[in-house]
């Protein structure tokens, strides 16, 4: 939550919003939500998300408010999209996960199109570490609170119930690596294991070091060591290319080719399973299908296109050590 200043757009540390959504300047914007690094949208001076031309009734269906940014991951240009553009007003209602010190009664700058209030805008050290003042007093007296539980990060990247992985438009919303994990023996780990929350992982993927504290070879050395396929050996593939691949869409993602922009926390590759989602398409498999683990690369139109019988019987025993070939006992000796 980026509130705009003196009209002019706030400044991001990768990515820059040039303009606001057609027919506003910066003067007619409030705040923006997001713009880090997938997408940002728009609040306007009443603290509704803008989702249509000033002064108009709400009814465009097709009218762009919120912003892309490119992606060469999905193969995107940045470009305006729509977001809810035709459906009345939009609440504001992103304050929960998207401030700090968040109460949800009240109104934001006593703008009524905004749900509840905080204390600041954006997830601040106080988000996580708990009021900081007594510390900032007496650094060395008062200790910051450090909470290590996978169940704070929980709070925010989950879905409405963290025993299901919600889906939407053939893609699993993106805000749900808790729910994910909770799916999997994965859940036992804390999410601080892998991840440090003071080097997001954008960042570090933009100087070019290593995202994650550990890797899935450190745990996982016996699978690392043992693939069936050498041409996956040959080109180092990481892990993370199967058993992470991108099967949530934030803002950009292609059915087709089974490529969103955020990747899975699942990991588990079901080698029988080949769909993702449930038969009504509106939640998760526990684990990874075959579709999403291998058709980035092995889907129609590509340069190797596998069937799904094809892509199981890779799949299956993929990681399994084979067996050591026995050994033939010697020619006994004839007894004279």
């Amino acid at each position: 939550m980026n509130k705009i200043v003196d009209g002019k757009p706030p400044a991001y540390p990768y990515n820059q919003l040039e303009t606001p959504p057609e027919g506003y300047t910066w003067d007619d914007i409030s705040y923006v939500i997001g713009g880090y690094n997938w997408k940002a949208l728009f609040v306007d001076k009443t603290g509704y998300i803008i989702n249509g031309k000033p002064g108009e009734v709400v009814s465009d269906t097709t009218y762009l408010n919120q912003y892309n940014y490119a992606n060469r991951d999905v193969g995107q240009d940045a470009a305006w999209v729509s977001y809810h553009s035709g459906e009345g007003k939009l609440v504001t209602d992103c304050g929960t996960c998207h401030s700090t010190g968040y109460k949800p009664d009240g109104n934001q700058d006593e703008m009524e199109g905004i749900q509840g209030t905080w204390a600041e805008a954006g997830v601040q050290c106080e988000a996580c570490h708990g009021p900081g003042s007594l510390h900032a007093q007496n650094p060395r007296g008062i200790a910051m609170k450090i909470e290590r539980d996978g169940a704070l990060c929980g709070s925010c990247h989950r879905s409405e119930s963290i025993e299901m992985v919600s889906a939407e438009d053939g893609f699993v919303k993106h805000t749900q690596q808790y729910s994910e994990l909770f799916q999997s023996k994965h859940i036992v780990t804390d999410c601080v294991l892998c991840h440090n929350p003071h080097q997001l992982v954008v960042q570090l993927r933009q100087d070019r070091q290593q995202t994650s504290r550990t890797q899935c070879e450190n745990c996982h050395f016996k699978e690392a060591q043992q693939q069936s396929n050498e041409k996956h050996k040959a080109m180092s593939f990481a892990c993370i290319e199967c058993h992470m691949p991108r099967v949530a869409k934030s803002a950009w993602g292609i059915a087709e080719s089974f490529t969103g922009d955020v990747r899975a926390h699942l990991m588990a590759i079901d080698p029988n399973q080949i769909g993702q989602l449930s038969s009504n398409e509106e939640s998760s498999l526990s684990q990874i299908g075959l579709d999403y683990a291998c058709r980035h690369c092995h889907g129609a139109g590509m340069a190797s296109p596998k069937t799904d019988e094809e892509l199981i019987n890779a799949a299956r025993g993929y990681h399994s050590v084979p067996l050591p070939a026995p050994v033939s006992s010697p020619t006994p000796t004839p007894t004279p």
